[in-house]
């Protein structure tokens, strides 16, 4: 039997049927010539730390409209705001895509915010339409400050941890609960058509939650809004630091009150406490995370692959809670009793004759003197519960010998 040949032919279509239609076979049968004009195994210049390419967003209504016919979505099946921002024209195809992805299916993200109240959630669904990662960070950002601020108190309390663990946790949840209140209020957000009844309420809503978030529609951002927003931002963490602090202090008063023995640590009053943490939240951390957020910003937009961004991002955010949580004690004027403190330095060390019975004088200096952050700001501390008491220096008594 003849072989049947399949190169050859021309491609031919006419009265013959052929199964050729190659390029006579010159080039053992590799008929693909147009993916010779190609490097298919070279990498891309740049490699890992390529610089993005940045598109556009695209606000036209076909393009929206198209998207929504491949989520089988209309404009019933959207909330008021974002039907209003649709209707508008103000909802790009790539924030229609954000919004679809992560609200239009049986998400985590989707039930956690139909549980909450409705100005929660709209606050949920606009910073996530900015950032689509935003849920993930909160995430992030309350494990790894509760498990970094469970390592500092085990570093402070020593042996002690184990009868103070109540304690313990109250700072490590205040303190992830205030970390999460600040990335949420300075998180990038999307809000459109909001009016409110007076002029200065409308004045608040048009400014930036953070220095370096970008304009969008109906919000455009110069630097006296950047400038405003802030100081603004500062007086509202420090209203929710003075809370914090006052809930934080009363129930560790209150734990402290059950206690026989004599804490490790030293709480201050209720009041400085509130005042501590009003200062810690917003004056320091509010500059740590707007700076945080400028360099998130940046992160995206520079690289173009999403593993490196994610990485850098991730490292700054677990340094600047490291940074929060070595400096917050520092502010509330907390810091470990020296009698139950392991590094101290004994001053003097000779010993000294004394009279029978007496034991000698033993003077301490911490290694870790620690001053309130109120009273860098020139603020008067007073009503230290457990103030460190100090070591009496005894009374040497020498006997003089007359000679007879």
């Amino acid at each position: 039997m003849d072989k049947l040949a399949t190169g050859g032919g021309g491609g031919d279509i006419g009265k013959r049927i052929g199964h050729g239609g190659g390029d006579g076979g010159d080039d053992d049968g590799d008929d693909d010539d147009y993916f010779d004009d190609f490097d298919d195994g070279e990498e891309e210049e740049g490699g890992l730390f390529r610089r993005r390419i940045v598109i556009q967003e695209l606000f036209n209504r076909e393009f929206v409209d198209a998207v929504m016919q491949e989520w089988c979505k209309t404009m019933s099946n959207l909330p008021a705001g974002i039907r209003q921002a649709y209707e508008m024209g103000l909802v790009s195809s790539a924030q229609m895509v954000r919004y679809l992805a992560i609200f239009a299916r049986p998400t985590h993200s989707r039930s956690f915010s139909r549980t909450l109240p409705g100005w929660l959630s709209r606050g949920l669904v606009g910073r996530t339409l900015a950032d689509p990662s935003f849920p993930h960070k909160i995430a992030f950002e309350f494990v790894a400050t509760f498990f970094s601020s469970v390592w500092w108190e085990m570093n402070i309390r020593k042996e002690r941890f184990e009868q103070e663990w109540d304690l313990a946790v109250v700072n490590a949840l205040t303190a992830s609960c205030c970390n999460v209140v600040v990335l949420g209020l300075l998180a990038p957000c999307r809000s459109y058509g909001s009016t409110s009844r007076f002029d200065f309420q409308n004045a608040i809503e048009k400014l930036p939650n953070n220095m370096f978030e970008k304009s969008y529609p109906l919000r455009e951002f110069d630097l006296q809004k950047r400038i405003s927003a802030f100081f603004y931002k500062a007086a509202e963490l420090s209203l929710v630091g003075v809370v914090a602090g006052s809930i934080q202090g009363g129930l560790s008063k209150a734990l402290s009150a059950r206690k026989e023995r004599r804490l490790s640590v030293t709480i201050p009053s209720v009041s400085t406490n509130a005042l501590g943490y009003g200062a810690f939240l917003g004056l320091y951390a509010n500059l740590r995370y707007q700076l945080l957020c400028g360099l998130d910003q940046y992160m995206v937009r520079r690289f173009d692959v999403l593993g490196v961004a994610i990485f850098f991002s991730t490292a700054l955010r677990l340094t600047n809670i490291q940074i929060g949580e070595s400096s917050r004690c520092t502010w509330l004027g907390e810091e470990a009793d020296p009698q139950y403190s392991d590094r101290l330095l004994r001053a003097y060390k000779r010993p000294v004759e004394v009279a029978g019975g007496q034991e000698d004088s033993r003077w301490f200096i911490s290694k870790d003197a620690i001053v309130s952050g109120l009273g860098l700001l020139g603020i008067k501390q007073v009503g230290t519960e457990a103030a460190l008491s100090k070591p009496r220096r005894k009374r040497v008594v020498r006997k003089k010998v007359v000679s007879s």
